[in-house]
């Protein structure tokens, strides 16, 4: 396979984890970066070897990149991906892929317009855990579904949102930036739910006009269940978790970003042994990523990077439509 010549646009926080992706990938190759940051490219210059630019349609028209990885700030995604497809580019494009659903579809028909591919960043479905439990779901293993509850109970640091992220039109909303995965992890495993009910509270981030916390009833016709968001936990994060009840038992799945079986209880031990048996074969805990005074999400960029065409960008569109939703309940519009 040839390696792709890899531009990424943003030197953020998210910028190591791409390079790691990137080193430990031989079909991948990083030529060139770019951000508006010229201190933050300097310290770029001391550390990699590749062109550097400000401007990123200079670096898509001025080098040989054919692959670019997209790390700006949330509402820029859009505009810079359509850029590059039609300059000849794929694009892998960080969570959220937009903040405005409407537009995955334009992005997807741009791509095959100019015979392009265009992917988004869900690597916690990468979990194994999450695998494990999708296999269990998809073949029947586990029963008739009756119920389930997603929680996520982060810490964010009040300066959290003291650069783009404070800025609503920029950044969007907390679960663009922090529930996006989790709500990605819900599709993925249940699909997409109807919005019941939601709303949002602000207890506090307060100098921010973004929420820090959400509620939602969910429906699925047969069943449902509620959702809960924040990152007013304190002093650390608290849990990530999702708990399905079916007909024969119970799994929940959780840890610090979702990353290990918690608990597996069924009314047949025969089946409870069983499943156990399943998921331990491959229950490999990962460790979230680090920032510093706070922790995310689990560092799964280089299996992503491995697996890509599995991260086509209509994944994405069933968790921003359900955002989408959510927001719309609480009278709230993020673009």
């Amino acid at each position: 396979m040839k390696s792709k010549k890899v531009g990424i646009i943003g030197c953020g926080k998210i910028f190591p984890r791409h390079l790691q992706a990137i080193e430990a990938n031989e079909d991948y190759k990083l030529v060139a970066v770019c951000d508006t940051d010229e201190e933050l490219l300097k310290q770029k210059a001391k550390q990699l070897s590749v062109s550097l630019f400000t401007d990123y349609r200079k670096m898509v028209l001025q080098t040989e990149v054919d692959f670019v990885v997209i790390a700006t700030p949330n509402s820029l995604h859009y505009e810079q991906a359509f850029y590059c497809i039609e300059n000849g580019c794929d694009v892998l494009i960080e969570k959220p892929a937009t903040l405005d659903p409407r537009q995955i579809n334009a992005l997807i028909q741009h791509a095959e317009n100019h015979k392009q591919k265009a992917y988004a960043v869900l690597q916690v479905r990468l979990n194994s855990c999450i695998q494990s439990l999708k296999n269990l779901l998809d073949n029947g293993l586990i029963g008739q579904i009756r119920g389930f509850g997603l929680i996520q109970r982060w810490q964010r640091p009040p300066e959290y949102f003291d650069d783009w992220r404070g800025e609503p039109k920029v950044g969007g909303g907390t679960l663009h930036e922090c529930g996006i995965h989790y709500l990605d992890i819900l599709c993925h495993l249940l699909g997409k739910p109807k919005v019941l009910s939601a709303k949002k509270y602000n207890t506090k981030h307060i100098k921010t006009e973004i929420e820090d916390t959400v509620y939602a009833t969910l429906d699925y016709g047969d069943f449902g269940g509620n959702i809960e968001i924040t990152i007013s936990s304190e002093p650390k994060n608290l849990e990530c978790s999702l708990s399905i009840l079916t007909d024969r038992g119970f799994i929940k799945i959780g840890g610090k970003a979702m990353n290990t079986f918690e608990q597996i209880n069924f009314t047949d031990k025969d089946l409870e042994n069983k499943v156990k048996s399943i998921v331990n074969k491959d229950n490999l805990i990962g460790t979230p990523n680090s920032y510093g005074s706070y922790a995310g999400s689990c560092p799964n960029h280089p299996d992503l990077y491995k697996s890509i065409d599995n991260f086509d960008l209509i994944q994405t569109e069933n968790v921003l439509q359900l955002i989408d939703e959510i927001y719309n309940k609480c009278s709230v519009k993020y673009y």
